[in-house]
């Protein structure tokens, strides 16, 4: 009976101790001047998008990709490339990127900007889908894309980008 009551003990202190931990879904690390950031994410709160501008004078240059993140507080921090390309180049963009989150849970990223709030209360907020981490709002102004890799690789917009933070190799 006493061992019953020690396993009990100590299985129910595993328990709690076990619920106390928490596994880190995002890790933001600021570098440089609060410009330069590196953030490790759970590969399953980011969402990618080829976001469409009706813009009546670019022709067909109107696409824009996105990779929206959602943080710890369940805010979507977004990160865009920061020119307009076609839509076939924006879509082997996601596609790529696509490939890194899928071969790994956790991804580390290199986006560039100042992280600021919008304090805009003309403007509605904007919301992301997460599917079964729910919609969330985007409080912030959007950072540069830079780099994404997962233990095996990088991929990067620009290869002249793949070497901006530190550890980061293509």
């Amino acid at each position: 009976m006493a061992n019953l009551r020690i396993n009990n003990f100590f299985l129910i202190n595993v328990i709690f101790i076990a619920s106390c931990q928490s596994s880190q879904n995002f890790k933001m690390v600021t570098l440089e001047k609060n410009e330069l950031h590196t953030i490790e994410i759970a590969s399953n709160r980011i969402v990618q998008e080829c976001y469409f501008m009706n813009a009546e004078k670019e022709n067909k240059w109107r696409y824009q990709y996105s990779l929206n993140m959602l943080n710890e507080k369940n805010e979507v921090v977004s990160a865009f490339y920061p020119t307009n390309q076609g839509k076939q180049e924006c879509l082997a963009h996601l596609k790529k990127v696509e490939k890194i989150l899928k071969a790994e849970s956790k991804v580390r990223l290199c986006v560039r900007d100042k992280l600021k709030k919008m304090i805009d209360d003309d403007s509605d907020p904007e919301f992301h889908d997460f599917g079964n981490l729910g919609k969330h709002e985007s409080p912030y102004y959007a950072l540069t894309f830079d780099t994404i890799c997962n233990s095996k690789k990088c991929y990067s917009i620009s290869d002249t980008w793949t070497q901006t933070c530190p550890d980061f190799k293509n």
